[in-house]
């Protein structure tokens, strides 16, 4: 049995189709159905069998999928952990991100490693939170850079930086509505009345927004899971909207939205670090962490951009670090 055809199996299994996992693979759809076929009959059993349009494993290939992506990672650790035994840190790292960390830590990282480490390439998958987790747990990325990761057995997140969040409205003079200001306190009741442009209530921050404001009754104006629809909203006057310092930092320098911090609503949104558990003291990820970390030591310098976790004995953690209650807050509210 050849790695090279558990791969090719793994991506027919991921796809559901040896036309699409060809393509994707780069190589003539019959060579790679003779490869599966090949497998097929080292095992002695099927591995898949076809309803309709897709293609769907039997259980002796649903059995062999999960012990393909075990063996297929292990000898990925394996090169990587040979190539990283030399003195310059080599090879290629897939770093999944969202929309709403791309901009933050993608140029950090392609700055700095290629300032540490010119060896090491550097890919980039953008895509909802949702989509880049299941990346990860398919085996296409090294780690991901996410908000709160869900909580998965073979998967561990190192927390890097609980955001502050805000509320974040249009700049002066756009319109009917006011830009965000600091002039008195905010609380639950006076969002009630406010047009917010938010996700739909599947997404994660939706439902961290729902708890936080409790039995507070809000005013959709718009549903939106895009960022830069969000922002561009927003920055028209259609609605206000609740996110992270990190998602509107250059916005806000450049004067196309207005925000405050909310100071007496917690919405806990934790930038992760997320890996298979095997990968966590890999050389590479380690060193993401150290860039990571150390950048946003520095970022929290200046009180607008949240907390950096303490370490727990310098080891990765799926737990999220509560924020210090006796930090002082600024208390916002829009003007009326």
């Amino acid at each position: 049995m050849e790695l090279r055809t558990l791969r090719y199996f793994v991506h027919v299994a991921d796809a559901r189709s040896f036309s699409k996992a060809a393509v994707f693979l780069r190589v003539a759809q019959p060579a790679l159905s003779r490869q599966v076929r090949k497998l097929e009959d080292e095992i002695g059993m099927p591995l898949f069998v076809r309803a309709g349009h897709h293609l769907e494993l039997t259980e002796a290939g649903q059995l062999l999928l999960g012990r393909a992506h075990l063996l297929l990672r292990q000898a990925s650790n394996t090169l990587d952990e040979v190539r990283s035994s030399a003195a310059n840190l080599g090879g290629t790292l897939t770093i999944g991100v969202s929309p709403a960390t791309s901009e933050l830590v993608a140029p950090l990282l392609m700055r700095e490693c290629g300032r540490l480490y010119p060896q090491l390439r550097l890919d980039f998958i953008e895509g909802f939170s949702r989509y880049v987790f299941e990346q990860l747990l398919n085996q296409g990325l090294t780690l991901c850079l996410i908000h709160n990761p869900p909580p998965h057995k073979s998967i561990a997140a190192h927390p890097l930086l609980i955001e502050e969040m805000y509320l974040v409205g249009p700049p002066p003079g756009t319109g009917a509505l006011a830009p965000v200001s600091s002039k008195r306190k905010l609380d639950k009741s006076q969002l009630e009345g406010l047009p917010l442009i938010l996700p739909n209530e599947a997404h994660a921050l939706r439902q961290l927004i729902g708890r936080a404001l409790g039995g507070a009754r809000l005013r959709i104006a718009a549903q939106t899971d895009g960022m830069v629809t969000t922002r561009a909203l927003v920055s028209a006057g259609h609605g206000y909207t609740i996110l992270p310092y990190s998602a509107i930092h250059q916005q806000l320098s450049n004067g196309q939205l207005s925000a405050a911090r909310l100071g007496d609503i917690d919405i806990p949104w934790t930038l992760s670090l997320a890996c298979w558990n095997d990968q966590a003291g890999a050389r590479a990820v380690l060193a993401m962490r150290d860039i990571l970390s150390a950048h946003f030591e520095k970022l929290v310098g200046d009180d607008k951009w949240g907390t950096v976790p303490a370490p727990e004995g310098g080891k990765a953690d799926i737990k999220i670090t509560a924020k210090r209650a006796s930090r002082a807050r600024t208390l916002v509210s829009p003007r009326a």
